[in-house]
């Protein structure tokens, strides 16, 4: 029997006292807020708040998975990662995983949302995976003008390893995508 999950949403004893954007830019923001800690102390946490968005683990009618490659400012250097990107607004996790995966690789397939989770303990944003089957190349990818997208296939063993190496930004929604699709 499973233990039972934890409740969403803030914890009854942690009262918030204040809250306030110090940082908004991009659709990102920092906000500092004050909570009353369970013991009575008062103390200021750094929030990071950010779109929610979503990673596709794709597998083409091969069996590779694709993904991406490109520089990117946080690290400073070229990275591995699924394709995916940040929610429209009123936008469906399965709509914009249909939509980053077409744009960053032009490629298609059976899509279906199978996890979230969040960014970090300081971050609001929740990431959404999804995965896709029998992915075809449906046309030219189009990424966006400040995209500069490499896309590779590799097998799911080449993926475990560069899980391993450090060099992937998506590791927690590879990993959920590779559960689901039972391929750990």
């Amino acid at each position: 029997m499973s233990e039972p999950r934890p409740s969403a949403g803030p914890v009854p004893d942690w009262e918030e006292l204040s809250r306030t954007t110090v940082y908004e830019a991009h659709g990102r923001s920092v906000v500092e807020v004050t909570y009353r800690l369970p013991s009575g102390a008062v103390e200021i946490f750094s929030v990071r708040e950010d779109r929610p968005s979503v990673a596709v683990l794709a597998l083409t009618t091969t069996g590779e998975t694709l993904v991406t490659r490109q520089f990117r400012p946080g690290p400073e250097q070229l990275v591995y990662e699924l394709p995916g990107g940040y929610l429209d607004d009123g936008e469906t996790p399965l709509a914009a995983a249909a939509r980053e995966l077409l744009a960053e690789t032009g490629y298609g397939g059976d899509l279906k949302v199978v996890g979230r989770c969040f960014g970090d303990s300081y971050s609001s944003s929740v990431k959404y995976c999804a995965v896709g089957l029998n992915c075809r190349r449906r046309g030219p990818a189009q990424p966006d003008d400040t995209e500069f997208i490499e896309v590779l296939s590799v097998s799911p063993q080449e993926l475990r390893q560069l899980l391993r190496s450090g060099d992937v930004t998506d590791v927690d929604l590879a990993y959920l995508g590779l559960d689901a699709l039972g391929l750990l």
